[in-house]
C-alpha cells in the first residue's frame, strides 16, 4: 500500500466518492513535467501516468517543458483551461522554493493553481566520480577546504532540491563550491559521466543506476536519516555530518478553477494508482518512497505550510538564480 507521512484515509470513498464527470472525452491528458526526458519527474510521470490512465479509462501522455527550474511548465498549467486536459506533476521546488529564489515567478503558487495530491518523498544523493578519488561526504569536505572552489557540482538547475542541498551543504561544512546548473537531471548526470564536472547531487532516479553499476561512487544521501528503499547510500548523520538534513517531494495539481467533481475523479484516481503494487515498486526501485495526501484539501494545506518552510531554507542557504 501507498505510505503517507500524514493521516491517510482508507479506502478513500467516505471523503470523495468517483465522480463521473470526464475531461475533455477523446482528448489525452497531459501531465506536464518541468525537466527533459530522463530525470525524476520524467520518470514519476511516466509511472504514475500509465497506472491513472489505466484507471480513467483514458490516454495520459507526458509533456516535457523544461527551464526556469520548472516555472515554464508551472506558468503553462496555471494559464490553460480548467478541463482536466493539462496537469503539472511539480513539488517544492515549483510552488514553494521558486517564489523564493526567484525575484518574480509568472504564477501565484496557491491561486493559480488547484491542488490535487503529493505523489513521493525523495532525497537526493551526493554523488562523485571515481576518478576523483574521494570515497566519502568527510573526505569531500577535506577536499573542498584545501581548495575552494575548485570542486564544481552537477544539478537539475537552480532552484531544485538538489541546488538547495548543495547551498546547505556548503553552509553547514563551511565550504566553497562551484554550482553548475543544468536543464534537467539527465544533462547533469552525462557532465559527470563525461568527467567535465566531478560531482553531481541528483536524485534517486536519475544517480542510482550508476551507483549500483560503479560508474558514480554515492557518498551520502542529504537526508540525516537513511531511506530503506536505498540501502546502498548512508545519510549524513552516518556520514558525519548531520546538520544537513534536506529532502525533497513530488506532487500533482491542475490550474485554477478546476471543477470540483473532477478533482474529485482525478484524486481518486491518483490515489488508487499510488496504491499498486507495482507502482509503488517501480517508484521504491529508484529511492522515491510514495506518499498520498489525505484530500485535495490536506494537500492545499500542506503546500501552504511548505512555503514559508522552504523559504527559511533558501535564505539560510544563501541560493540565488544565477
Amino acid at each position: 500500500m501507498a505510505v503517507s507521512r500524514r493521516a491517510y484515509l482508507i479506502g478513500g470513498a467516505a471523503v470523495l466518492a468517483p465522480a463521473p464527470l470526464r475531461a475533455q472525452p477523446g482528448r489525452p491528458i497531459r501531465f506536464v513535467v518541468g525537466f527533459p526526458p530522463g530525470g525524476s519527474g520524467d520518470l514519476v510521470a511516466r509511472v504514475l501516468g500509465e497506472a491513472v490512465g489505466r484507471e480513467l479509462g483514458q490516454a495520459v501522455v507526458v509533456d516535457n517543458r523544461p527551464g526556469a527550474g520548472s516555472n515554464i511548465a508551472s506558468e503553462y498549467v496555471a494559464r490553460s483551461e480548467p478541463d482536466g486536459t493539462s496537469l503539472l506533476i511539480g513539488g517544492n521546488f515549483s510552488h514553494a522554493v521558486n517564489p523564493a529564489l526567484y525575484r518574480r515567478v509568472p504564477f501565484d503558487p496557491v491561486a493559480d493553481f488547484t491542488p490535487i495530491t503529493e505523489i513521493a518523498d525523495y532525497p537526493t544523493i551526493i554523488t562523485v566520480s571515481p576518478a576523483t578519488g574521494i570515497t566519502s561526504l568527510r573526505g569531500l569536505i577535506e577536499r573542498a577546504r584545501a581548495e575552494p572552489g575548485r570542486l564544481a557540482y552537477a544539478t537539475p538547475g537552480n532552484g531544485t532540491p538538489s541546488h538547495l542541498a548543495g547551498a546547505m551543504l556548503e553552509k553547514v561544512a563551511g565550504i566553497e563550491l562551484t554550482h553548475v546548473p543544468f536543464r534537467g537531471g539527465a544533462p547533469a548526470l552525462q557532465a559527470v559521466l563525461a568527467g567535465d564536472v566531478p560531482l553531481t547531487i541528483g536524485t534517486p532516479p536519475v544517480v542510482l543506476p550508476f551507483i549500483r553499476s560503479g560508474q558514480l561512487r554515492g557518498l551520502s544521501l542529504t537526508t540525516r536519516r537513511a531511506f530503506p528503499i536505498i540501502p546502498e547510500v548512508i545519510g549524513t548523520e552516518e556520514a558525519g555530518l548531520p546538520e544537513l538534513d534536506i529532502g525533497g517531494w513530488w506532487g500533482m495539481w491542475g490550474p485554477a478553477r478546476l471543477p470540483a467533481p473532477m478533482v474529485a475523479r482525478l484524486f481518486e484516481a491518483t490515489r488508487r494508482a499510488l496504491g499498486q503494487q507495482g507502482v509503488v515498486a517501480k517508484l521504491a526501485g529508484e529511492g522515491l518512497q510514495v506518499v498520498t495526501s489525505a484530500s485535495p484539501e490536506e494537500f492545499g494545506a500542506f503546500i501552504r505550510r511548505e512555503i514559508p518552510f522552504w523559504a527559511g531554507v533558501v535564505k539560510a542557504a544563501g541560493a540565488v538564480v544565477d
